[in-house]
């Protein structure tokens, strides 16, 4: 994998954030997070929901026959080929050329690092038929299956921690990039296998594209918080001048009235004091 890649996998997630001009404004990055929250939690089958959104989705699959799913699956099995050899470049890097040692001939070393990846595989299906088992015998039992989750995530916030004392943050990154593609396609074999209402699919779908929300959000949201200078620059580069001084004057004409409907409040409500003081 190599820079050029990424590059374009930035250009092609970040491309709607660069080509708006209001891109980079902390106030419209607000809003848009807050509008996708909204849509993340809402449970109904709303337009205006992700469980909504999934269904669509996923509606297709119901008048599709059994070879055009498995052509699909096996349209998928490239996310499992690119984690794979995300993966084996990774275990060559740190474990052969960090530590300048070379690949022996029958090396039982070689072949063990190569069947990790399908441990991880076999590790997924085990957690998905155990939470799906768990959630079914703890569905009256909220507060047990929370405290699970809570000491799941802490004991997975621990793991992070004391590998970082073994490998580097940056190959942690990898091997977390790695996870989620494995992950993306362990979903999408169970969505062709017509298992999209399994309650261990459709939260693994929620929480991938809550992940995938928040490598989008956060990026911007640190960019419009502690460098607000490059809103203004990217909004110089990217379009003429003419627009450029046309949305400043705009976003001063929007502060002026959003002062002014404060002040408007505010004077209502000292109103409403005095009379009831009356």
């Amino acid at each position: 994998m190599s820079y050029s890649l990424w590059i374009i996998a930035a250009t092609w997630l970040w491309a709607p954030f660069f080509f708006n001009p209001s891109g980079f404004d902390w106030d419209k990055l607000i809003e848009d997070y807050s509008d996708w929250q909204n849509w993340l939690k809402t449970t109904n089958d709303s337009a205006a929901s992700w469980s909504g959104w999934w269904s669509n989705e996923v509606e297709y699959l119901e008048h599709s026959t059994k070879g055009a799913r498995i052509v699909s699956m096996i349209r998928k099995m490239r996310f499992f080929f690119v984690a794979y050899g995300m993966y084996l470049q990774l275990a060559y890097k740190t474990y052969y050329e960090d530590r300048d040692l070379e690949i022996e001939k029958g090396s039982m070393i070689s072949y063990a690092l190569s069947g990790l990846m399908f441990i991880l595989v076999l590790l997924l299906l085990c957690c998905g038929y155990i939470a799906s088992r768990v959630k079914k015998k703890m569905t009256f039992k909220q507060k047990k299956l929370r405290k699970m989750k809570f000491i799941l995530s802490c004991c997975g916030l621990l793991v992070a921690c004391v590998s970082l004392l073994v490998i580097s943050i940056v190959n942690l990154i990898e091997i977390t990039i790695i996870i989620l593609i494995a992950a993306y396609w362990f979903l999408q074999l169970c969505i062709y296998r017509n298992q999209t209402g399994h309650i261990v699919v459709r939260a693994m779908a929620r929480s991938y594209d809550r992940w995938v929300g928040w490598i989008i959000f956060g990026p911007v949201l640190f960019i419009a918080m502690f460098l607000p200078f490059l809103s203004a620059f990217q909004q110089r580069v990217m379009f003429n001048n003419a627009f450029t001084s046309g949305l400043e004057v705009s976003k001063l004409f929007a502060n002026e009235a959003a002062s002014s409907t404060s002040k408007i409040v505010k004077v209502k409500r000292v109103a409403k004091k005095k009379k009831r003081n009356d």
